[in-house]
């Protein structure tokens, strides 16, 4: 089939969009909130503070994380703390060992319950994204679960999330970022809408969250490429919503919202999108795809800057042809309205 003579302005700027180009971790640090860090347990990595351009150690792998810490800490107003990139992935295990604990515990502030839940919910996706089976499905179902009823009943978490997703973008990040924008526009779009349930609004959560599992099949030169992909990869690439499909029908969680979500939320309205060129699209899959397209646009890519969160909704609003599409994005732009100042991006800070 021909390419069309001419592309839809968001359509040239989301060409290499789920291209994941993952940043090497060896040489860099990660700035971690401070309040993921667990008061007198063992500190599962080094911890390092930044004074002035340098960072200094604060605390051995091994020792003990005490109140006194955090009192220092906060006397000098240090919110964050910095560890090795190459321990990333053994920092996000030891925050989801404790993340169970945390989500339900009704005592805990939502500022921690959010960082919490943010790294648990990387590390737990990232594992799914290894090995799609059913026990790694089932533990993102069992993290997202205590923090989505802690989102209907306390909406001061919303702002706690959205001050914490990373505009760095890689597969995991966006996953989690896409889950947190999607949930929050469904919960804020249905909030007087009788006809929809607490149980189906949690049962898009999943699907959200799990929007883009089917990269999981996607190789890995693909996926991490950093450069433009080859029509031929391209074609690979748009295989995953299909594959998304076909892991959760296999690991036995494909529920309905699921199944529409990873299928359509690359499909447009106007049959420009793929896999399947269609025109019918699920309200899920919208609500899906907003999100989708405005992490993508306000993230830095190798490749582009990221856009500011007015130059991408005003992208979104260009394309969004239905009026359904539009009151969507009403909602969207009014959700975010009040975290105006969180969402002003910046570059990821370099060490």
């Amino acid at each position: 089939m021909g390419k069309p003579a001419q592309r839809h302005e968001l359509t040239s700027l989301l060409k290499f969009c789920d291209c994941s180009a993952e940043k090497t971790c060896m040489d860099v640090f990660r700035p971690i909130p401070i309040d993921v860090i667990q008061i007198y347990e063992e500190s599962a990595v080094d911890l390092f503070i930044k004074q002035e351009d340098r960072l200094v150690p604060f605390l051995e792998k091994g020792g003990v994380f005490t109140r006194d810490h955090l009192v220092d800490l906060n006397r000098f107003g240090i919110n964050r703390i910095y560890i090795h990139g190459k321990e990333a992935l053994t920092f996000e295990k030891y925050v989801h060992a404790y993340s169970d604990r945390i989500l339900t515990d009704p005592s805990i502030p939502s500022k921690v319950k959010a960082s919490t839940f943010y790294i648990s919910s990387i590390h737990a996706l990232r594992k799914a994204f290894e090995d799609p089976n059913s026990e790694r499905i089932t533990d993102i179902k069992n993290t997202l679960k205590p923090m989505f009823r802690n989102i209907m009943e306390n909406k001061v978490l919303l702002e706690d999330l959205f001050s914490l997703t990373e505009h760095d973008f890689n597969t995991y990040t966006h996953s989690v970022n896409v889950g947190i924008y999607a949930t929050s526009l469904a919960i804020h779009f249905y909030r007087n809408d009788s006809s929809v349930s607490m149980e189906q609004l949690q049962r898009q959560s999943y699907g959200y969250f799990l929007h883009d599992i089917g990269k999981s099949r996607v190789p890995l030169g693909i996926l991490r490429k950093r450069e433009a992909l080859s029509e031929e990869e391209w074609a690979v690439m748009k295989k995953h919503p299909e594959w998304g499909y076909t892991i959760l029908m296999e690991t036995g969680h494909l529920t309905d919202e699921a199944a529409y979500i990873s299928m359509q939320h690359h499909e447009r309205p106007d049959g420009s999108g793929y896999p399947f060129g269609m025109k019918d699209i699920h309200p899920c899959a919208r609500i899906c795809t907003i999100a989708d397209i405005f992490d993508a646009l306000t993230s830095e890519r190798p490749y582009k800057p990221a856009l500011k969160p007015y130059e991408a909704l005003g992208i979104i609003k260009k394309e969004a042809v239905t009026d359904f599409d539009q009151y969507l994005l009403a909602a969207f732009i009014k959700m975010l309205g009040p975290q105006e100042e969180n969402i002003q991006l910046s570059k990821p800070e370099t060490l």
